[in-house]
């Protein structure tokens, strides 16, 4: 049982459900934490009527749960499935695209990403829900959702804050910043503080070899065109008065997508000079790569080795990406051009690890999001695709909720009236594939 801490003393007595059995544990008094809440903690009496029913209900989910786990895989690997939903990130950034687009190129190009708000249980689903929209590269930084007050002295969250060698995604109570402020220990600029409570982002001040990097959310156009264009996508389908979940992941995952599909994304419709180069460039590389494989595989001595040799060269050629698109505007002018080049951007994609990883891996895609990632070629509508799968995935979430945990079947997703629930904010949302990590 926890409740707010109303500043009294002494522990409060925990009845046992269903009448007796409950006992406070000896000498186990409330803990005390550093947010203000009072926790007393019951022991239940072995064989009591209590003890008897959570055992019960325990092993009867486990039960259940083992004998759904071919559904609970499928849902839980389903790479359009999320666990949390999207629409607090937007919320609690005052449905800002520009901020979120902001901190979602953070996380992508490997820059230190701070939340912090004061309540805590903010802090996770936002921190999920920039995860989630990486989709299909996969976040691998540090990852902090929650940074407990008590877990470390002020001086130690200051070190890894400020002096960590390498990216994170870290959440914590604002009440530590100002610890921190109290201690003398301003967080570094390079770091992107975000402040769920006001919907504020501190954008980051890197050195001059990230300045392709934008100085700020409102600054996206002069540095970063698609995550501008990406911006502007992602207003017309978040506001106040009408979210949708399913919109927000299709554009985040066309806009994914054209980074990724360097022959057919942002860097092959880019009209810049500087942009051909990088393109034409990268393509002599493919070709090069290719003639190398080739002649490896017709030598009888180094053919054992081949398959070795082709994931070393794979993995070459995308740390040979960033460096084209980064030096593809070198020796250009600027002034004369109307359009702005996208390849010095998209080199900290390229350069980052989440890129580097996708590549290397790309193979092993799962066929549904690899027709989403060529969704041009194959001409397929993200938000209508994304909402046949959804559906599809709702429906089987119902039934493992239904079954597993209530012991009983669930009809087809949705009310009485079919219509999708509202959103916690107050508008109109669209049905979400995030109940079992909300109910």
């Amino acid at each position: 049982d926890a409740g707010a801490d109303d500043g009294g003393g002494g522990a409060g007595i925990v009845d046992g459900a269903g009448g007796g059995g409950g006992v406070v544990a000896p000498g186990a008094g409330p803990s005390r934490h550093v947010l203000g809440v009072r926790r007393t903690h019951e022991r239940l009496a072995t064989g009591s009527a209590p003890a008897r029913m959570l055992i019960e209900g325990v092993e009867g989910i486990f039960g259940r749960m083992r004998a759904r786990t071919a559904d609970l895989f499928w849902l839980g690997s389903n790479p359009f499935w999320s666990g949390t939903p999207l629409e607090p990130l937007f919320r609690s950034l005052r449905w800002g695209a520009a901020e979120v687009v902001y901190l979602l190129l953070g996380v992508m190009t490997d820059q230190k990403v701070l939340l912090h708000s004061s309540d805590p249980s903010v802090l996770l689903p936002a921190a999920q829900a920039l995860r989630y929209l990486l989709l299909p590269l996969a976040h691998s930084a540090t990852y902090i959702p929650y940074l407990p007050y008590t877990l470390m002295s002020v001086s130690d969250a200051a070190t890894l804050l400020n002096d960590s060698t390498s990216p994170y995604l870290i959440g914590v109570h604002s009440s530590l910043l100002s610890a921190l402020g109290h201690a003398g220990h301003a967080i570094a600029p390079e770091v992107i503080v975000a402040d769920l409570d006001k919907g504020d982002v501190r954008p980051a001040f890197l050195d001059a070899h990230m300045d392709a990097f934008p100085a700020s959310a409102a600054k996206l156009e002069t540095t970063a065109p698609p995550a501008a264009a990406l911006a502007r996508r992602l207003s017309a389908v978040c506001t106040p008065d009408r979210f949708s979940e399913t919109a927000v992941q299709a554009c985040c995952l066309a806009f994914v997508a054209d980074v990724l599909s360097i022959e057919t994304g942002y860097l092959a419709d880019s009209p810049h000079a500087g942009d051909a180069v990088a393109l034409q460039k990268w393509r002599q590389l493919l070709a090069f790569e290719e003639d190398v494989r080739l002649r490896c595989e017709r030598d009888s001595a180094v053919r054992p080795h081949a398959p070795l040799l082709k994931a070393k060269l794979r993995e070459s050629l995308s740390h040979s990406l960033a460096a084209v698109c980064e030096q593809a505007t070198h020796g250009l002018s600027m002034s004369n051009t109307r359009s702005r080049p996208v390849a010095p951007f998209l080199a900290l994609i390229y350069a980052a690890k989440a890129f580097r990883e996708w590549w290397v891996h790309a193979g092993r895609l799962r066929p549904e999001m690899r027709m989403c990632l060529r969704y041009k070629e194959h001409q397929l509508n993200l938000a209508d695709h994304l909402t046949d799968h959804k559906r599809a995935l709702l429906a089987v979430e119902r039934d493992l909720f239904g079954d597993v945990f209530l012991g009983e079947r669930q009809e087809e997703p949705g009310g009485a009236d079919g219509e999708p629930r509202a959103p916690s904010g107050g508008g109109k949302s669209e049905e979400s594939t995030s109940g079992l990590g909300w109910r």
